[in-house]
């Protein structure tokens, strides 16, 4: 589905060939391609569409279409749409497609085949049952979002790109130029020829998908001698035979094959494996699991996996030796080790953990790190540089996948399946979260497909299956995590939490605003729109259910929040600016039933150029009160690219000393701000932009003279892991990241496989020597999308839930965010354990003397006037207008 709206994920920039990105802070786009010319090759185009398949004088028994890729990457068309459509622009059938088009190649699309039987198709790389006309017709072509990519009318068609290409015959093709030229013309670029059908493999010699007469000597080549020992085999385009047992199954949800591996047991994987995949393609005669066959077919490397594109598949008549799952304690790491068990049927015996669930709502797969740990972003452990490039490359080739044993897209393409692992005929619902240790139950077979090597279920698995049959069993970890918050300890706690775009002002009342709908069509949330979050009433409703009940538990005095509506830069009415966190307050104090909460009021003078989307603070009147009006502190190095911080005094409703507290919001590691482009080490793109946010930060506390001796809390989403650049600026400016060790993951953030903290307290010396605890609540990061409200009713299954269940009725605390919250316990006098307070450098329990925070103020100051002033003349002015998202 296409992204709904979220916070940016912080991230080791690996962004899929075929897709272009747009981050924005509160938005991610997927950037459709064109929808009609692209004379730059720089589309999928139509190259051929054949509808004469099966009629008298026909060339090839099916229709076919086949699409092109000119660019020089592979395109992913999973979830695209190909519509069969009449002259007359009727519909007739449609097919989602699923699959890559290889760079520079081609995509074979079989459809009907006619009453007259001749040629067969290459082995095609997807089948449908479309039947286009034979004289004239429309093909229309749309990418996963919706978005028209290429349209082709030919013969006497009403409907076409500028003019339609002429009519064809049972004998003949509509086919664009080799070069796949697309001028929107429909007669420049298409001409009637002999249809010449070409898949991936780019073989264009006729096959015959219903399987030839076998010889009955046919030799049989040893599968290992087909895997060969590199990464592909040695035998890629050669007609081979294997024998052996059939042992995973992949007959239904678009794998469209099985897995065969050699007789017998005891050969351990080494020098080559002794199993592949065998792709059945629109073939139906599939072979049950265990059954002992003969496979006759060409070789070939699909995303660089071994397989044989089956033409004949024969049942033996004596039964070979089943052969034993290898024991594994966990899969090696790297390719070049992995590669002799590709397709082996494997028991991995030792420890995995949960380190990616973010494509499980989307395309099933769970992503396993060895160990009890999940991975770590680099950057949030060590330096970045040469280290966090050291540490990514060996999370890359450690992490596996535990797939589904099926390629469609639960929120696309399959919508009326409810999703695998989050659910179970048997059981309901059991969240499956990062961090959450797996056991394997059931042998599960070596798979490398779409990039990645996974370990594949025996058959396919959906929500439907039992407990029982799924490959792995889990602790459902939610409950333990409930009591977090209350077991905080201080006299006083401060927190952060960023809201996921909280907007009152809806898409819906946005002229213009686009929606993402649920799989009945109703708008949840908006589509690159000035309102960022949900679209209707009722998608509020479903946001604002979760984010209450989560800060109701998380209970602090003092709360820092992140992405709520500025209401007034949506509206254009400065005095509206709390409206949206105004009406967050009167629904938390409803849920509770009482006056809990009150909100910071705006101060009186406003900066001049804001984001949609603003910091805030609410605070508990019962035992805090504000002093004095807050405080924006409107600086340059924010304007355009983040929000401005906002500061405020609290003093203790009892009487007692005051303290700071000041909630920051820094620029994404997304869209690229001022040329700050990501250089490799591992913060991702603005990391020079995210210091300067911190040193103008440090500059602006400096100059509150007043608060100079105060204990002072940096709260916020800094976008920045522990170790980054920019928390070593804040350290060396005296504030260090407030932490305390427990027994379970305090990451506030899942990106790419690996988590780590974005979301940070931090403390000047006067406050650290008053901390007592601190914990990060993980409601959030662990989670699946799939129970976000933006993503209700995408699936047969509404996972957002009903009923009082605190683990899983509405309104529960889990997913109301992409970021989980952060408490600190303090008291307002030195600690007797003034512990748990680590900083970006990885020190623990640092002091720093207050001479020390002056020198070290000063000397910031000093180095950003000087920067400014040379490197940044007028950037006020320069970032006016500037988009800040992120």
């Amino acid at each position: 589905m296409p992204r709904t709206p979220r916070c940016p994920r912080a991230f080791r920039p690996s962004v899929p060939a075929a897709l272009a990105i747009a981050l924005a802070a509160g938005t991610v786009t997927v950037v459709t391609g064109p929808a009609s010319a692209a004379p730059d090759g720089s589309q999928i185009v139509v190259s051929e569409v054949y509808g004469g398949g099966g009629n008298s004088g026909s060339v090839y028994s099916n229709d076919f279409v086949e699409l092109y890729n000119p660019t020089s990457a592979d395109v992913d068309v999973t979830g695209w749409r190909l519509e069969q459509r009449s002259a007359n622009d009727g519909l007739g059938r449609a097919v989602t497609l699923s699959g890559v088009v290889p760079a520079g190649s081609h995509f074979l699309i079989a459809g009907k085949a006619g009453a007259t039987p001749s040629a067969a198709l290459p082995t095609p790389d997807q089948s449908a049952d479309f039947d286009f006309g034979a004289k004239a017709a429309i093909a229309a072509l749309f990418d996963a979002s919706g978005a028209p990519v290429d349209l082709v009318g030919w013969g006497t068609a009403v409907r076409s790109e500028t003019a339609p290409a002429p009519g064809t015959s049972n004998a003949t093709s509509i086919q664009r130029d080799a070069s796949g030229a697309d001028t929107d013309n429909n007669a420049t670029d298409f001409a009637p020829a002999a249809p010449t059908p070409e898949a991936s493999s780019g073989s264009e010699t006729p096959g015959d998908p219903g399987g030839p007469e076998l010889p009955g000597e046919t030799a049989v080549t040893p599968i290992a001698e087909i895997q060969g020992t590199g990464a592909a085999s040695p035998l890629v385009d050669t007609t081979v035979t294997a024998e052996g047992v059939v042992t995973a199954v992949y007959d239904e949800g678009g794998k469209n094959g099985f897995f065969l591996q050699t007789a017998g047991s005891g050969k351990q994987a080494g020098a080559a494996s002794d199993a592949i995949f065998v792709y059945m393609g629109s073939r139906t005669d599939y072979p049950q699991r265990g059954a002992s066959v003969r496979v006759t077919g060409t070789v070939g490397e699909y995303y660089n996996q071994t397989q044989i594109a089956a033409a004949g598949v024969t049942e033996l008549d004596a039964p070979l030796e089943t052969p034993v799952a290898l024991e594994i304690e966990a899969l090696p790491a790297g390719g070049e080790a992995r590669e002799p068990y590709e397709g082996m049927l494997v028991r991995p015996t030792g420890a995995y953990t949960v380190t990616d669930n973010y494509s499980l709502n989307t395309t099933g797969d769970l992503g396993l790190a060895p160990g009890p740990l999940a991975h770590r972003t680099p950057t949030d452990v060590v330096a970045p540089g040469a280290e966090a490039q050291a540490l990514a490359a060996k999370n890359d080739a450690e992490v596996v996948y535990l797939d589904d044993g099926r390629t469609r897209n639960y929120f696309r393409t399959d919508k009326s399946t409810p999703l695998p692992y989050l659910l179970t005929s048997d059981q309901g619902v059991k969240a499956i979260r990062t961090g959450d240790a797996v056991d394997f139950q059931t042998d599960v077979v070596v798979d490398y497909s779409f990039d990645r090597w996974r370990f594949q279920p025996l058959e396919p698995i959906t929500g439907k299956n039992t407990a029982a049959e799924l490959p792995i069993t889990w602790e459902d970890s939610r409950a333990a995590s409930l009591d977090v918050p209350a077991g905080v300890a201080g006299d006083y706690s401060i927190g952060f939490f960023n809201v996921l775009n909280y907007f009152t002002s809806l898409g819906e009342e946005e002229a213009g605003c686009k929606a993402f709908t649920d799989m009945n069509g109703a708008p949840v949330g908006t589509d690159d729109c000035t309102v960022r979050g949900a679209y209707s009433k009722e998608a509020l409703a479903d946001q604002q259910a979760k984010i209450v009940t989560a800060i109701n538990r998380l209970d602090t005095d003092v709360l820092g929040l992140s992405e709520i509506e500025n209401t007034a830069t949506v509206t254009g009415d400065v005095a509206k600016r709390d409206e949206a966190l105004s009406s967050l307050v009167d629904a938390l104090n409803a849920a509770a039933g009482e006056q809990r909460w009150a909100y910071v009021a705006s101060p009186a003078t406003l900066p001049g150029s804001e984001d949609v989307i603003r910091v805030a603070f609410i605070y508990n009147p019962a035992t805090v009160t504000p002093v004095g009006e807050s405080r924006i502190f409107d600086d340059g190095a924010y304007t355009g690219t983040a929000r401005q911080p906002l500061a405020q005094a609290f003093e203790p409703t009892a009487g007692g000393d005051d303290f700071v507290a000041v909630v920051n919001h820094f620029k994404s590691k997304g869209s690229v701000a001022l040329g700050d482009a990501d250089t490799g080490d591992g913060q991702g793109n603005n990391a020079n932009l995210r210091v300067a946010q911190a040193k103008a930060l440090l500059t602006h506390l400096g100059e509150q003279s007043d608060w100079a001796q105060l204990p002072t809390f940096l709260v916020g989403d800094f976008n920045s892991y522990t170790r980054e650049d920019s928390m070593a600026a804040l350290e060396q400016g005296g504030f260090g990241i407030v932490h305390t060790e427990k027994d379970f993951d305090q990451a506030s953030y899942q990106f790419g496989g690996e988590l780590g903290s974005l979301d940070h307290v931090l403390a000047n010396a006067a406050a650290r020597g008053m901390v007592r605890d601190s914990a990060v609540w993980n409601i959030n990061g662990d989670e699946s999308a799939a129970f976000e409200y933006s993503r209700r009713n995408y699936n047969a299954h509404d996972f957002f839930g009903d009923g009082a269940d605190p683990l899983y009725g509405y309104g529960n605390p889990f997913r109301s965010s992409d970021h989980d919250p952060v408490k600190v316990g303090f008291d307002l006098k030195k600690a007797d354990n003034p512990g748990g307070t680590v900083t970006p450098g990885g020190s623990s329990g640092s002091s720093v003397s207050p001479l020390g925070i002056l020198a070290a103020l000063l000397a910031v100051i000093a180095g950003v006037v000087a920067a400014a002033s040379s490197a940044f003349p007028g950037i006020a002015g320069a970032l006016q207008g500037l988009l800040s998202r992120g």
